[in-house]
């Protein structure tokens, strides 16, 4: 369905002519095919997100856990940053592996990432976590360590993890 999403004319014909033939028949519409093209897909779109940041220069980073789909925390790293025409973009960029829930670890991920990324550290002029109450001392050590890194990397909790809060709190009363 993805390829007859994004298919020109050769690719429809191409599926019109190999699809569903069976598994004797060489189709290159496989499952580890498509999921080839999905992660070339989404290579591409990474590099055109860190050439916008690049060109901004300045950019703030957003890092919170998320759960899959078995429970399992995941690390969203997130890239907010200003277009040319004035216009304030956020993109998801990558999801990591959870790395545990102490600053350090979180820092050397943060860390990892941006240098695996190509993107300088001095640059990063915001970061925003989550500040919930069981790791929010370690989000602080991962402000704290950032900041010791690039002084001018602010600190601005997440304003729609604080907005949750209200509202969980204005639902319980």
């Amino acid at each position: 369905m993805l390829f007859e999403f994004l298919s020109d004319p050769f690719i429809n014909e191409h599926i019109k002519n190999y699809a569903n033939k069976g598994s004797d028949s060489t189709s290159y519409l496989s499952k580890i095919i498509y999921e080839e093209v999905i992660e070339l897909m989404a290579k591409k779109v990474r590099e055109t997100i860190i050439v916008e940041v690049k060109k901004a220069k300045y950019y703030c980073i957003i890092v919170d856990y998320t759960p899959d789909i078995s429970h399992v925390d995941q690390i969203d790293f997130i890239l907010r940053y200003v277009l040319p025409n004035g216009v304030a973009a956020e993109r998801f960029v990558k999801l990591l592996d959870n790395v545990g829930y102490k600053g350090t670890d979180m820092y050397n991920a943060v860390k990892e990432t941006l240098e695996s990324l190509q993107i300088n550290i001095n640059d990063l002029r915001g970061q925003s976590y989550d500040n919930v109450a069981n790791i929010s001392d370690n989000y602080k050590m991962l402000q704290a360590l950032i900041k010791k890194d690039n002084p001018l990397a602010q600190f601005t909790p997440c304003a729609g993890h604080g907005l949750n809060t209200v509202d969980t709190h204005a639902a319980e009363s």
